[in-house]
């Protein structure tokens, strides 16, 4: 019986954002048994537990050699936007596998690629908010392409979406991501802990180590990263959120949260510009020129859950993107 293929791949550039895409997948198409293709094999094994991991250096190596076992190809590579010509070589040799003669597999791609680039695949989603202006590009490069693109293109967990009956606001959240490689958790500490009002921290093991023994104490909570359904409720139950432009922008904007980010990358601060004009974000200057300092003048500590009257989330445009996923399962693979 032939399989379904993964391919992701986290780093310190990456993070763990292509890891957590190819997760929620999964668990919209309910797939189990599936071998997840990366370097990062450590990484991948305590992230996909009920998964087969594979490590491999080159994937189009492996596909040459195994393309015949998979009935479906889901791949979510890195996108450095710096890189173009490493972003061209990828997609040349990927067009070289999907162009294969005897091939019998689909291909969904992932990407939240800022700028539009060749995709050989038969599914594309790109969440990037505008990704819906690439439209055009996306089908003159292949004209039998489906795509789901822009902000509802992004893959909500299950959980996002599961009732709460009551929103308690009691806390700041303040995370960093899985991995936090710029350590702003520790750099701005000490702002941080003094805001007023309880404040809740999901740190990393590493940083955990430092600030552990915090927790419990002057109205700090202090925890490693956590799963899923603990991270959206303590989300939920957020005021407002404090962390990297990246996927808790669209969650939190799901629970109409509000949020202060701090970019490490070129391309956050853009994905943060986005999510600032809609009125989500208070988008504070990137980390290498953001001061104690500044950071103390510029940090909102008012954004509260009234109703966002520039942009109103729309459940049902979120879960029609997991549903044409799951049409393209049924139909096509």
């Amino acid at each position: 019986m032939k399989k379904v293929l993964c391919y992701c791949e986290f780093n310190s550039r990456t993070g763990f954002g292509h890891f957590s895409r190819i997760k929620i997948l999964l668990e919209i198409l309910k797939l189990k048994n599936v071998d997840i293709l990366t370097e990062n094999y450590s990484a991948a094994l305590k992230f996909f537990r009920h998964q087969n991991v594979i490590k491999c250096k080159n994937i189009f190596i492996y596909l040459r050699k195994n393309f015949l076992k998979y009935k479906l190809l889901i791949i979510d590579p890195p996108y450095y936007p710096n890189q173009k010509k490493q972003q061209i070589k990828f997609s040349k040799k990927f067009k070289s596998i999907y162009k294969l003669e005897n091939k019998n597999f689909k291909v969904i791609w992932l990407t939240d690629e800022e700028k539009p680039s060749d995709k050989f695949c038969d599914l594309l989603i790109n969440d990037y908010p505008n990704a819906y202006k690439f439209k055009n590009f996306y089908r003159k490069k292949n004209n039998k392409i489906k795509m789901v693109l822009g902000i509802y293109a992004f893959l909500f967990s299950k959980e996002i979406f599961k009732p709460r009956h009551r929103f308690k606001r009691k806390h700041i959240l303040i995370s960093f991501g899985g991995d936090d490689p710029k350590n702003l958790t520790l750099k701005y500490f000490n702002v941080f802990k003094n805001l007023e009002g309880k404040k809740f921290f999901i740190v990393n093991a590493e940083t955990y180590k430092t600030l552990g023994k915090f927790n419990n104490k002057k109205n700090l909570i202090i925890e490693k990263k956590k799963p899923m359904y603990k991270y959206v409720t303590a989300l939920a139950n957020s005021k407002y959120y404090i962390a990297t432009p990246s996927n808790i922008m669209f969650e939190a904007m799901a629970l109409n949260i509000k949020g202060n980010v701090i970019p490490i990358q070129k391309r956050q601060y853009k994905m943060g510009l986005a999510f600032k004009k809609l009125k989500f974000v208070n988008l504070l200057p990137q980390y290498k020129k953001l001061s104690i300092k500044m950071l103390k003048k510029k940090l909102i500590n008012t954004l509260d859950g009234t109703k966002n009257k520039s942009f109103i989330f729309n459940k049902k445009l979120a879960l029609h993107t997991q549903k044409t996923l799951r049409n393209f399962f049924t139909r096509e693979v």
